[in-house]
């Protein structure tokens, strides 16, 4: 790691520095980068976190992203970035099918990687990347970030404790309606070939991450239907492209242990913009979350008195709720950025104090066995198992 002095604007103590090299810059790369920007100036790190350089296919663009982002640099050579040693994390923000080209030359020039999700396109892929990851001894993360917002992880702290008894099912739902008019162009998000699935690896991915880290659960097997409503879309110049991934994916799985789930993905839900909601019933209780309220979560106990019974909200904003103290006085409400500012946090102080950090390349492989798994079986109309 270097270690090169950086001020810290914050508490003007010189820190040493952890530099970022972020690989892409659209959507997922202004969340990121807004991340590194923000972390330090809201949380005591022993580190510096330092936005470098952003690295683009086109000089122009990623110069543009650099101003516009707070990295102090861009460059469209890759390779020179990899070979240089100040550099600490690559962060891999760019579209699904370059998350394992990337992620392996980094691995490589050993640095330490942020990869987004999925991990990669096949499960071959994840296996070799997390293996690699080992053999290397480098850290590496997985931008699951809904794991972090500070309901989710109460939500996470209160089944684990017993709040709601032994989990018996899972309800999840990811709905969006982005592709409901079939005049919305053509992307690499609607090709196979650069994404590897639709709704189900952009949606479905979370929610299985999602089920893991608040349940414990582990998949044992899992059905799936997926259907394509639009098979062509705008290409530009009066030309159409083939759509060949799904625009809808509903899942049913069986967990070790006994419990049961059912999962819905898909971006032709009009008037659903970003609705990730996850309800989770146990023995004597049930847990929901939303994103779209993300700082509420419902709560149902059997435990309450008989006639006090109900759903009750608990608002997660307060000094009691984790990370909601580094933020706003109580009350004031976190949002989807924040999350994202949390994932840097911990994998700083992961990396620096050499804890564990979750999610990482082995999580992408279990997320990434469910989701072929499901694929599998829309072809054997059949139930699969989710190979270890």
């Amino acid at each position: 790691m270097s270690l090169s002095s950086q001020s810290n604007r914050s508490n003007k103590k010189q820190l040493p520095a952890l530099n970022i090299a972020m690989v892409g810059h659209a959507f997922m790369g202004r969340a990121h980068g807004n991340a590194y920007r923000q972390v330090n100036h809201f949380f005591d790190l022993p580190v510096q976190v330092v936005p470098k350089i952003i690295v683009g296919r086109d000089q122009k663009r990623a110069n543009a992203a650099a101003s516009k982002l707070g990295f102090e640099g861009a460059t469209t050579d890759l390779k020179a970035v990899l070979a240089d040693p100040s550099i600490d994390i690559i962060d891999v923000a760019t579209p699904n099918d370059s998350h394992y080209p990337i992620s392996m030359d980094a691995l490589r020039a050993k640095k330490h990687v942020l990869c987004e999700k999925p991990l990669a396109m096949t499960l071959a892929q994840t296996k070799e990347m997390a293996k690699f990851a080992k053999k290397q001894k480098v850290r590496v993360g997985l931008w699951h970030n809904y794991r972090r917002a500070p309901a989710t992880m109460l939500a996470q702290k209160m089944i684990a404790r017993g709040d709601i008894g032994t989990v018996m099912q899972v309800r999840a739902v990811y709905l969006q309606d982005w592709l409901s008019d079939p005049k919305c162009p053509a992307s690499w998000r609607t090709s196979k070939a650069t994404a590897g699935s639709g709704a189900h690896g952009d949606l479905n991915a979370h929610l299985i991450d999602l089920t893991r880290a608040l349940t414990g659960l582990e998949f044992d097997s899992v059905c799936g239907m997926q259907q394509t409503f639009h098979k062509q879309r705008p290409a530009g110049k009066g030309k159409m492209a083939k759509v060949d991934v799904d625009d809808a994916f509903c899942m049913m799985a069986r967990f070790k242990g006994g419990a049961i789930g059912t999962y819905e993905a898909t971006r032709v839900a009009p008037g659903r913009k970003n609705y990730n909601c996850i309800e989770i019933s146990g023995t004597t209780g049930t847990i929901r979350w939303n994103l779209e309220r993300m700082n509420e979560l419902e709560v149902f106990s059997q435990k309450d008195t008989r006639d006090g019974q109900g759903f009750r909200t608990i608002m997660c904003m307060d000094d009691v709720h984790p990370y909601a103290p580094n933020w706003w006085p109580d009350g004031h409400i976190v949002g989807y950025e924040h999350t994202f500012v949390h994932h840097v946090k911990d994998f700083v102080e992961a990396l620096i104090g050499k804890k564990p950090f979750a999610p990482n390349f082995d999580d992408g492989v279990v997320v990434q066995a469910v989701l072929e798994a499901a694929l599998a079986s829309t072809k054997t109309k059949a139930w699969v198992k989710v190979p270890r």
